[in-house]
């Protein structure tokens, strides 16, 4: 069993271990650069116990550090090592320095987006990956969030990285990222949903 599918089997891991199994499953060589990279950028943020400052400190640090680009990278050691990332894989990255800080910050999501949220300012401000410029009033969004856990998150971003990978003819690597996602826990409906998309993915490349 790999490290990511033990990790995948526990009920709540955290989402900075699961991302970084999830990049050496998917061919990264180590995730040792990229917990440096986290260890420098968690010692950057400011020492304090307002959760309204701790979201604008991670919001701050992305508009700084982290630049989203809708065609950039998903994996979190891409992300880190580029300093620049799909919004998706930019809210991995944030929530995994909020957690190094021991901070209440934790992912929400809507369909495929994730965004920043904290447990004692909910629906109060999030931060939005897609737009670092402020925090966000998530009421403006007029959709529902749901908080996410480390399986959720992982499923959304290896349904972008199939996704992406499909539409670009690499096919392989989106059959690799859509098997990955069966090894998660999910409802029986979504996981016949996913083997039906990962069989339309083997027939593709037969």
């Amino acid at each position: 069993m790999s490290d990511f599918a033990r990790l995948a089997g526990q009920q709540c891991p955290p989402q900075e271990a699961l991302a970084l199994e999830l990049a050496i499953e998917l061919g990264a060589a180590s995730a040792d650069a990229a917990r440096l990279t986290l260890d420098v950028l968690a010692r950057s943020l400011p020492e304090t116990d307002d959760p309204a400052a701790q979201l604008e400190a991670l919001r701050a640090l992305a508009a700084r550090r982290i630049r989203t680009r809708r065609d950039g990278p998903y994996l979190l050691p891409d992300v880190l090592r580029e300093g620049r990332g799909h919004p998706v894989g930019v809210a991995v990255a944030l929530a995994a320095l909020g957690a190094r800080a021991g901070w209440a910050t934790e992912l929400v999501g809507h369909d495929m987006k994730l965004y920043l949220g904290h447990r004692e300012l909910a629906p109060v401000l999030i931060v939005d990956p897609a737009r670092t410029e402020a925090l966000v009033d998530p009421r403006t969004l007029e959709v529902d969030l749901c908080w996410r856990c480390a399986h959720e998150t992982t499923g959304i971003v290896l349904r972008h990285v199939s996704a992406a990978c499909e539409r670009s003819g690499d096919l392989t690597r989106s059959l690799d990222a859509s098997a990955l996602l069966l090894a998660l826990p999910v409802d029986e409906s979504s996981r016949s949903a996913q083997q039906a998309m990962h069989q339309r993915l083997l027939s593709r490349l037969n």
